[in-house]
């Protein structure tokens, strides 16, 4: 894997955002590999597919990519809201590459992979319908809250320029797995919980804390009116699944 990205690839394109796009879609596909299944190459897929950007040859795991100049912010902008939210009812989402570089030079600064299935409807923002005077009057697009996914769904493939090893990676991706839920709901639930889990920024952390947390889950999940037992039930299941881990009276552990 190299870092360095072919600003050469750009120059048939005068809009740098279609640069940024060609150059970008064109260093994945000839760097990336398949954190799903371990598999050395993904393919570029047909311009203009309205779902996903690359696949796995191996797996037929499908992959979008983001990219920015510099750092994002507590956003990902994204494409159109309806399109975005059908994906995610069908659970037809890729899994999502975000990446942070650098321009005029064009090298990858970071990197991370978010698995598909940590992706909720409390996560998509719909942005404001375009004005009459814009060529596509009405069109409404949406951002992703990067800020809401939780750490465990944010893996690192490269940071601060350093390569991570590639099976550490593909490790880190199979243990989230146990998470994969189809439900959109449920899914929303969960993330919701680890989110409030990670602002605790502790290890150890108890029931209180998790509690002091209602009403910010109550506000993201309207329709519950038992926000406290489905607080409790969140912790059950990742201690079920492994994220963690039940000490008694009301104490928890935070596995990483």
């Amino acid at each position: 894997m190299d870092i360095r990205m072919d600003a050469d690839l750009g120059a048939a394109y005068h809009s740098p955002q279609q640069q940024a796009r060609v150059i970008t879609e064109a260093w994945a596909a000839e760097n990336m590999y398949c954190v799903m299944c371990g598999a050395p190459r993904l393919e570029h897929l047909q311009n203009n597919k309205p779902v996903a950007d690359l696949c796995c040859p191996h797996c037929r795991n499908t992959f979008e990519l983001k990219s920015h100049n510099g750092r994002f912010g507590s956003v990902i902008a994204d494409g159109a809201y309806e399109t975005m939210m059908g994906r995610l009812r069908d659970d037809n989402n890729p899994h999502l590459f975000v990446m942070e570089y650098t321009r005029p030079e064009y090298m990858v600064e970071n990197l991370w992979i978010i698995p598909s299935y940590f992706f909720t409807s409390e996560i998509i923002i719909k942005r404001k319908p375009l004005p009459p005077t814009a060529r596509r009057a009405g069109w409404t697009g949406c951002n992703i809250a990067w800020k809401n996914i939780p750490a465990q769904g944010k893996i690192s493939v490269i940071s601060q320029r350093e390569i991570l090893d590639p099976k550490a990676v593909c490790e880190k991706v199979s243990a989230t797995t146990a998470l994969a839920t189809s439900r959109i709901q449920a899914r929303g639930w969960l993330m919701d919980v680890l989110y409030c889990l990670e602002q605790i920024g502790r290890e150890h952390f108890t029931l209180q804390d998790v509690y002091a947390f209602t009403d910010y889950l109550q506000e993201r999940h309207r329709e519950n009116h038992n926000v406290q037992p489905k607080i409790r039930q969140q912790l059950q299941y990742l201690r079920d699944k492994g994220f963690v881990e039940f000490l008694g009276r009301g104490e928890y552990r935070l596995k990483q």
